[in-house]
C-alpha cells in the first residue's frame, strides 16, 4: 500500500477538491475495512489460506482464475510504480546534473535492482520499510503543513481524471487485493477478535486519514502531479528518497506475493524463476507506460476483486465455517455457479462505470451488491434444503 497512497491521493485530491475527496476516501476505505475485517475473520476461524478458501468456493480449477487475477493486479502495480520512479528520476537527474537520461533507462536500472533484491530475499528492504513508516507519516504531515503556506492559484482547474464514482472505485481497487488475501495472515492470529478489529482500524480508519493528509498539497495547489507539487514546495529531493525506498519495498512485496500466486498455477518452475519472469513482465508493462492507464486499472480492480471476497465469505457461512480438506480431491474442478456470479458481478460493475444506469452510483458497490444478492440467494436455498452445506 505504501507507494500507491501518494499516487492515488494526489490524483484524487487534485481532481475532486477537499470535501468530495474526503468523502471518497471515507466511502472507499469503509468498504476496504469491512471486507478486510470479514476476510480476516474467516481466515482466523477456519485457519485456511485464501487459496484454499477459493478452491472450496470456485473449485480447484476455478480458483486458478482467481489467483491469476490477483497476480496480474500485483504485476500491474509493479509496472505503475516502476514507470513513476523512472519519470521522477529523469526529472531530478535533469534538474540536478543537467543530464537528460531517458526514463526507460532508469526504469530498467530500478527494476533490475528490485528483481535482484527479491530473488536474493527482501528481508532487509522490508525491515527498512518498516522503520521508514513513521518517518514517512511525519514527512506527510510536514508536506501538508508546508502546502498551507503557499497561496493556491487564482483559478484552480483540477484535472478531470476522476469523477466521484470513479474515485471511490479506484480507492477500493488500490488495496482490494490486500483485503482479499487477509486469510493468508489472519489464519496464524492468536486472537480472532483482535485480528478482525486490527484490520478494520488499519483499512477503515487509518488508511483514509493517510490518504487525506497525502492529498492536501494537491488539493491546495490544484495539481494532480505529485512531483510537480513537491517541487513547488521545495521538497522534491527528500521526498524522492523516501518515495524511492517506499517504492522499492512495495515492488519487492508485489513481486514476491504475485510469484506465490503464480506458483500455485505452475508447479514446475522454482519461485526464483517465477520472480524473474514476473519482474521482466512488470518492467515491460512500465514501458507501455501503464501509468497512463492507472485510473482504468484501479477501477477494474475495484470492480472485479471485491465480489471474490463476498462470494467466498458467503460460502464460508453456507458451510458453517467447516471445511473438509478431503473434499478438494473429490469435488468438482469448477464450481460453475460461483464463477458465474463473479463474472456477472464484474460485468455489472463495468457496465455501471461506463453508463449512467446504476443502483448506487458507484461501480464497486454495484458489483459487490450483485455478488451478495446472487450468491446469497444460493446460500439461503442451500442451507434450507441441505443444512449440512454439502453440495
Amino acid at each position: 500500500m505504501g507507494f500507491s497512497v501518494f499516487l492515488i491521493a494526489a490524483q484524487i485530491g487534485g481532481s475532486l477538491g477537499m470535501l468530495p475527496a474526503a468523502l471518497a476516501f471515507a466511502l472507499g476505505c469503509s468498504v476496504l475495512g469491512l471486507l478486510g475485517a470479514a476476510t480476516s475473520y474467516i481466515g482466523s476461524r477456519t485457519r485456511l489460506s485464501t487459496y484454499l478458501l477459493t478452491q472450496f468456493t470456485f473449485g480447484t480449477g476455478g480458483a486458478k482464475f482467481v489467483n491469476l487475477l490477483v497476480a496480474l493486479s500485483l504485476v500491474g502495480w509493479y509496472g505503475v510504480i516502476c514507470n513513476y520512479i523512472g519519470q521522477t528520476s529523469q526529472q531530478l537527474v535533469l534538474d540536478g546534473f543537467g543530464i537528460d537520461l531517458h526514463p526507460y533507462v532508469l526504469v530498467l536500472l530500478a527494476s533490475s535492482l528490485m528483481i535482484f533484491v527479491s530473488i536474493r530475499g527482501f528481508t532487509g528492504i522490508d525491515r527498512l520499510a518498516f522503520y521508514l513508516v513513521p518517518v514517512m507519516i511525519a514527512f506527510l504531515g510536514f508536506v501538508a503543513y508546508r502546502s498551507t503556506q503557499f497561496d493556491a492559484p487564482d483559478q484552480v482547474v483540477p484535472a478531470a481524471a476522476f469523477t466521484f464514482s470513479t474515485a471511490v472505485s479506484a480507492i477500493i481497487g488500490s488495496y482490494i487485493s490486500g483485503a482479499i488475501i487477509q486469510p493468508d495472515y489472519s489464519r496464524f492470529a492468536k486472537s480472532r477478535r483482535g485480528s478482525t478489529i486490527a484490520v478494520y482500524i488499519a483499512l477503515g480508519v487509518v488508511y483514509p486519514l493517510i490518504l487525506f493528509v497525502s492529498a492536501v498539497p494537491s488539493i491546495l495547489l490544484g495539481d494532480t502531479d505529485l512531483l510537480r507539487v513537491l517541487t513547488v514546495l521545495g521538497l522534491a529531493l527528500p521526498a524522492f528518497v523516501l518515495l524511492f525506498f517506499g517504492a522499492w519495498s512495495s515492488n519487492t512485496l508485489c513481486l514476491y506475493s504475485s510469484s506465490l500466486s503464480v506458483a500455485t498455477l505452475n508447479k514446475t518452475w522454482s519461485l526464483k524463476t517465477i520472480m524473474l519472469v514476473i519482474g521482466v513482465a512488470g518492467t515491460i508493462l512500465a514501458y507501455v507506460p501503464v501509468q497512463s492507464y492507472l485510473v482504468d486499472f484501479l477501477v477494474l480492480l475495484g470492480v472485479m476483486i471485491p465480489p471474490i471476497g463476498a462470494i467466498y465469505l458467503l460460502e464460508g457461512y453456507r458451510r458453517n465455517f467447516q471445511f473438509d480438506l478431503n473434499e478438494l480431491s473429490n469435488g468438482p474442478s469448477v464450481r460453475a455457479y460461483a464463477l458465474s456470479v463473479w463474472c456477472v458481478s464484474s460485468v455489472v460493475g463495468m457496465a455501471v462505470e461506463k453508463s449512467p444506469v446504476a443502483l448506487t452510483g458507484v461501480a464497486s458497490f454495484d458489483a459487490l451488491l450483485t455478488a451478495i444478492v446472487g450468491y446469497g440467494g444460493f446460500v439461503l436455498y442451500s442451507r434450507r434444503v441441505r443444512p449440512s452445506g454439502a453440495i
